[in-house]
């Protein structure tokens, strides 16, 4: 059982790629046949016994609020609102959270709807800094890293090094699931992403901080998904794909 008790959801973004499905709703509740993203997510948090949860919001912060207060009341959800959420990237929403990484936390995106398979691997496996990847395939997106033969990220490489000419052959794609250790987070990732903000340098994601401490020499696992199935619901096309994927859920 890991010693990690705490898990920080990023839910703060517009969702504006979903066009009429974040209209009247946050997009962590959309839904994917009959459960949305984040209720998938936080039910399969409190089945590894996951129940301190730190929820980032912003837009329709006090929708998103209400509707998990009302279906995971057993839960111990704390709600940190980021107000200039549409003037921000991940970076700020991150560090708002800052109060919550002492003893370590897992780290997630809440517009991946995944097999709760994932999570029970990623909840036990038996090391702390550690990035959940998948075999890049046609139809990803975003951050993808290098790995070594013995499942270390070797190199990071951020959505704007993906240039003409970019090679995604034996590349990993990012799945914006982490486990952080306490004293990473308390040495390395709060003091860079405080120094971003303290230069008003607000609009890049979190993973630039962990590519430079990967380009500096630190030690980050890779879990890879392997059978448990995930996907990043982004466009109408993403969320057709993840009905498809999980039709029997």
């Amino acid at each position: 059982m890991t010693s990690i008790k705490t898990a920080i959801i990023l839910a703060a973004g517009r969702g504006s790629r979903l066009k009429e499905q974040t209209l009247e709703k946050p997009k962590p509740m959309t839904h994917v046949n009959n459960i949305t993203i984040i209720d998938n997510l936080i039910y399969e948090l409190n089945n590894q016994k996951i129940k301190n949860i730190v929820v980032v919001t912003g837009y329709m912060s006090q929708k998103l609020e209400k509707h998990l207060q009302a279906y995971h009341n057993d839960t111990n959800i704390i709600f940190v609102e980021n107000e200039i959420y549409d003037s921000t990237n991940n970076i700020y929403s991150l560090w708002l959270a800052k109060d919550y990484m002492e003893n370590g936390f897992f780290l997630f995106e809440a517009d991946i709807f995944c097999d709760e398979s994932l999570i029970c691997e990623l909840v036990h496996y038996p090391h702390h800094n550690l990035i959940v990847v998948d075999q890049f395939k046609k139809g990803m997106d975003g951050t993808v890293v290098e790995l070594t033969e013995n499942s270390l990220v070797k190199e990071m490489y951020l959505k704007r090094h993906q240039g003409e000419g970019f090679s995604f052959y034996e590349k990993y794609k990012t799945v914006n699931f982490y486990k952080l250790s306490g004293h990473y987070s308390h040495k390395y990732l709060i003091p860079k992403m405080e120094n971003h903000i303290k230069r008003d340098d607000v609009n890049v994601y979190y993973e630039q901080i962990i590519k430079e401490d990967i380009d500096e020499g630190h030690s980050f696992y890779a879990l890879e998904t392997g059978d448990n199935r995930w996907w990043e619901i982004d466009t109408p096309e993403d969320l057709e794909k993840a009905r498809s994927m999980f039709n029997e859920k």
